[in-house]
């Protein structure tokens, strides 16, 4: 999204290592104060703005994401920067400040937004509001505790702000404040074309967060604040911190090439090859290794409580003359080993489904039309997996927030139990020929939507999580081992989900009978309907999470017992629906495409009445005279609505109706759109070992 990415450093020395941790990030440019002297925020804005030689006609979008901190507080960072510690998905967390900022509804005009290199805030970025004139800052309300540590800001009126952008009639930095709701500044401010080009005028000076704002109060700009509904931030702010969010069993251990003994409440990080035989470290004790000059290395022992901004230890151990001198070749060779990541979009199934699950279509051949989406900009799946240098395995759900090591074969071998959330992890080992002890694995997975969304997001993570063990994105092949892994499972389940993950945009998908079910695709005219769903598509959580194994269960009873031939007339006719449905895609033709959608919702609720229920319904009914199609994705019973709006002005009827009337807090809007890649694997990083 961004036409330029400008991550700003203290002095040329920070910069260099920057850039050499950006090298393959795209277009990213490292700027760092002039003089090698720091001139705070606002004027490292002012600096870069100059630099890049802004221009407000353009329409371009500038991100400025400032660094340029010591990271005394996190000494395990201090060479690399507080924006480069590596997260859970292993991708340092600058990668995923861009990735979030990226979300943020810039306006074609263009214009800058500003944030911290420290902080990942998560709100609901795509609802910001940053269409005012001049300066627009994001904030959100919250209590005294956290309104003394940050900014706060001003407005009118003191109630009912959540969702509004609002003028600033005043800001605080860590203000003294009593009992109360105050808005709490996320660190984000987004700045205009005409406001960022009158910047460029200002002295080389300042912070961006103290002296702006009293001058945007004092006219320079209109000053403005949009409040988020909610907001969470991700902040590493000391060791300790840095700890108990991305620590595991106590530890945090990167990028080490030595034994290890440790005791716990431990960090070590950046260790060479052969500098120690094995590290014994006390309870408390840390260790990182500092690679500068020519091939000198500074061991940097220091304890977890450690402040080395306010006690002295920088200077004690002169890290101010050895930081400008850090080798970064050296220090990026340290990396763990290879990485492998794996991401997909998910599905929304338009016409056919049903059609696609055994036995139906070992008997009669499934015809399915589905489409690739991203959620709110990026896709949602995403599996990575890096070798361990003992022999177990590790895995971890970060959007469960669960991990659990595996230490023998038995446990890897219980994995029938679809309630164990470790299962799909499990069997997607056993599938891809995993032999316990043969290596150790870190498994990391995410699928970052509501469960029970009815977007085949269990057949799709495990598609993602097979190619991640491999290596590689063989739709052919992953698809196999993904009805293998749900048969591992006991979940049962057709081939339409995985294969709507794996291959991008639009398709119609089908197969003859027989076992084992070869899938044909075809790609469909996906402009058209991007276009379209951009126009009159709703993307709608219903906040009702469902199994879809129950109603899986109670379809396939229906289809065995087959009364009066009426099941087998009804695949016939999911079948049929979806060929209308491929059909109307590719005349551009959206009355026919909208009856094909609506008549895959009839069938489906013919198959089986739990399909639906008296909410839903209630939902559908209050929305019906400003749609054209309506259908609950997937197994339906809850999860996502998909919407076809009769034009743009009913769409927006139909989302004021149900947002007034959600049926609970889950329930919301999601943005959507065609993803044109599918599932692609990549290596995250490499080793020098």
């Amino acid at each position: 999204m961004f036409d330029t990415i400008i991550i700003t450093a203290a002095s040329e020395a920070q910069a260099r290592g920057y850039r050499a941790q950006t090298r393959d990030f795209g277009n990213t440019v490292c700027i760092p104060d002039p003089g090698d002297r720091r001139v705070g925020s606002l004027g490292a804005t002012v600096n870069a703005l100059k630099e890049i030689k802004y221009n407000p006609a353009s329409g371009k979008k500038i991100l400025v994401c400032h660094s340029g901190g010591d990271a005394r507080r996190t000494p395990g960072f201090a060479a690399a920067g507080k924006a480069f510690i590596p997260m859970r998905d292993s991708r340092p967390l600058f990668e995923h400040i861009v990735e979030s900022m990226a979300r943020l509804p810039v306006p074609a005009s263009g214009g800058v937004v500003v944030v911290s290199g420290d902080v990942l805030p998560s709100f609901d970025f795509e609802k910001a509001d940053l269409s005012r004139p001049g300066v627009t800052g994001v904030a959100y309300e919250d209590g005294p505790d956290e309104a003394r540590r940050h900014g706060v800001y001003d407005v009118s009126p003191r109630k009912n702000r959540a969702g509004k952008t609002l003028p600033v009639s005043g800001f605080r930095q860590k203000p003294g404040v009593g009992p109360g709701a105050y808005l709490v500044d996320t660190g984000i401010l987004f700045i205009d074309p005409p406001t960022a080009a009158k910047m460029k005028t200002l002295p080389v000076s300042g912070d961006i967060y103290t002296e702006f704002p009293s001058m945007l109060l004092d006219g320079f700009a209109p000053f403005n604040v949009h409040v988020a509904r909610e907001c969470t931030f991700f902040h590493v702010g000391s060791s300790r911190e840095l700890l108990s969010k991305l620590g595991d069993g106590g530890v945090y251990v990167r990028n080490v090439h030595a034994r290890l003994s440790l005791a716990g409440d431990n960090i070590v990080t950046n260790v060479p090859p052969g500098r120690f035989g094995k590290i014994v470290l006390a309870k408390g004790e840390c260790l990182t290794c500092i690679p500068y000059g020519k091939r000198k290395w500074f061991d940097l022992r220091y304890r977890i409580g450690d402040n080395f901004k306010e006690d002295g230890l920088w200077e004690k151990h002169a890290l101010g003359a050895i930081m400008p001198h850090v080798d970064y070749k050296r220090l990026l060779a340290l990396a763990d080993r290879v990485e492998t990541k794996a991401t997909a979009p998910v599905r929304i199934d338009l016409a056919g489904g049903w059609s696609d699950t055994p036995p139906v279509c070992n008997n009669e051949g499934g015809c399915v039309v589905n489409v690739a989406v991203r959620l709110d900009g990026v896709k949602p799946i995403s599996v990575t997996v890096r070798e361990r240098r003992d022999k177990f395995v590790r895995i971890v759900s970060s959007d469960l927030g669960r991990r659990r090591i595996l230490k023998s074969a038995q446990e890897l071998a219980d994995r029938h139990d679809p309630s164990d959330w470790c299962a799909l992890a499990k069997c997607a080992l056993a599938v891809t020929g995993f032999k316990f002890g043969s290596r150790g694995l870190d498994i990391e997975m995410c699928a970052n939507l509501p469960k029970g969304s009815g977007m085949g997001t269990s057949s799709i993570l495990g598609a993602t999580t097979i190619a991640a063990l491999l290596g590689r994105a063989d739709s052919a092949e992953i698809g196999e081992l993904t009805l293998r892994l749900e048969a591992e499972m006991r979940t049962g389940g057709g081939w339409q989900d995985q294969f709507g993950g794996m291959l991008p945009g639009a398709k119609i998908l089908e197969s003859k009978p027989g076992t084992p079910q070869r899938i044909a695709a075809k790609r469909l005219d996906c402009e058209w309907l991007a276009k379209l769903f951009a126009e009159r598509g709703l993307l709608f959580f219903t906040g009702q999470k469902r199994m879809a194994r129950n109603i899986l269960r109670k379809v396939l009873a229906f289809y065995a017992e087959n009364p009066h031939g009426f099941a087998s007339i009804l695949i016939d006719s999911l079948k049929d629906g979806a060929r209308k449905c491929a059909k109307a895609i590719e005349n551009r033709d959206a009355d026919s495409f909208a009856a094909a959608v609506e008549g895959y919702w009839r069938d489906k609720k013919l198959l089986d009445p739990g399909s639906t229920n008296e909410r839903v319904e209630s939902m559908i009914e209050a929305i019906r005279p400003h749609v054209s199609a309506v259908t609950l994705t997937g197994a339906g019973g809850g999860g996502f609505m998909f919407i076809l709006a009769k034009s743009r002005a009913d769409a927006k009827k139909a989302r004021s109706i149900l947002e007034a009337g959600a049926p609970s807090r889950a329930a919301k809007f999601y943005s959507f759109s065609v993803d044109y890649d599918g599932l692609e694997v990549v290596k995250v990083r490499e080793t020098t070992r």
